[in-house]
């Protein structure tokens, strides 16, 4: 993202502060306790007067009401994938990462409903690519990693990365609806599921697009998470 040269230096971009308090169950020898306390993160946040990028048009003023369909520009997504040098074989009928091999299966794009899902697909195995021991090794650093944890990761990250480079949501939520249930049980026994899976899919969408970004792409780094 870059700042346009119309917007001075120095008013590209404000600081928030995102806070919410957290209660996790700590297990001592005379019995359970719950320890509360808050979470802090610092983002930088844009008006979209601030930004450009023809893929925000439909956001500005005036335009959302224009009745022109939106024009998306999947050569970004392209580049990325193709920028991480990762094996992609596309075929079958089911998309997949082989840790063991190291390489991704993709089905033909013409068999998916629409290029949105193709994309959001590619990017959901990109980051488990980002798993192996040679790059970010994630998978074996979370000793209490699990298959909700991993899927999680991998749809969250991939949703960082459609929304960076400009793919819309698919409109087909069934891959989604499928991972829900064992989201949902991996959080009641763990509160601090959601935040592990949201830190992991970040850094992983910052590794994938690492390989295509340009010096003035690289977004100012964000405070780590804060227990006060």
């Amino acid at each position: 993202m870059r700042r346009p040269p119309h917007v001075p230096e120095g008013q590209w971009g404000c600081q928030v502060c995102f806070w919410t308090p957290v209660t996790k169950t700590v297990h001592t020898d005379e019995g359970d306790e719950e320890d509360r306390f808050f979470v802090l993160r610092m983002y930088t946040v844009f008006c979209v007067d601030q930004v450009e990028g023809k893929h925000l048009d439909h956001l500005r003023a005036g335009q959302a009401d224009s009745g022109e369909p939106l024009t998306v520009d999947y050569q970004p997504a392209e580049d990325a994938i193709e920028a991480t040098g990762a094996t992609i074989r596309y075929g079958g009928g089911k998309a997949f990462y082989s840790p063991t091999n190291d390489y991704i299966q993709v089905p033909p794009k013409a068999t998916f409903e629409s290029l949105d899902e193709f994309y959001g697909t590619c990017f959901h195995e990109l980051v488990h690519w980002s798993e192996h021991p040679s790059r970010l090794n994630w998978s074996r650093k979370e000793k209490e990693n699990t298959y909700a944890l991993g899927e999680l990761v991998a749809e969250i990250g991939s949703c960082f990365l459609c929304r960076e480079l400009g793919v819309p949501a698919s409109e087909n939520l069934e891959n989604h609806i499928a991972y829900v249930g064992n989201w949902l049980q991996a959080m009641r026994s763990d509160p601090r599921f959601i935040f592990t899976a949201s830190a992991q899919a970040s850094k992983s969408a910052d590794f994938i697009l690492s390989f295509s970004r340009k010096p003035d792409d690289v977004p100012e780094p964000m405070e780590e998470l804060v227990q006060v």
